[in-house]
């Protein structure tokens, strides 16, 4: 008894740590992501003249690549992680990601250039 006992613990417990592993694992790729997105952005706004008010069409392009990119590898991770999520995040959809994205502080900021970018 004492062994089925030792032996569901050891099992429940490497479960707990597969789940642990898991979540850490999509933080990790979140702040990676973050890390690129944040260094990507400000290489490209480093690009700008200070002067400008509004984006050129190349720049707007540009600009929203790099902001698709980021929705696209945010989402990949929250996809490949969706079993350790809590529960409320194993439904999100690349839209809600989408969502989450364009309405930052940062995205709120930037309608003074009216950046219009069509993220499918």
């Amino acid at each position: 008894m004492k062994k089925i006992l030792w032996v569901l613990s050891v099992l429940g417990y490497a479960s707990l740590n597969t789940a642990f592993a898991g979540v850490e694992q999509y933080v990790a790729a979140v702040d990676q992501i973050s890390e690129q997105y944040k260094q990507d952005s400000r290489n490209f706004f480093s690009s700008l003249n200070a002067q400008q008010t509004s984006f050129t069409p190349q720049q707007q392009t540009q600009y929203c690549a790099i902001v698709g990119g980021y929705i696209d590898q945010l989402y990949q991770a929250a996809d490949q992680n969706r079993a350790f999520l809590d529960r409320q995040f194993r439904q999100m959809t690349r839209q809600d990601v989408m969502n989450q994205v364009m309405s930052s502080r940062e995205m709120l900021i930037l309608k003074k250039y009216n950046i219009q970018c069509d993220l499918k």
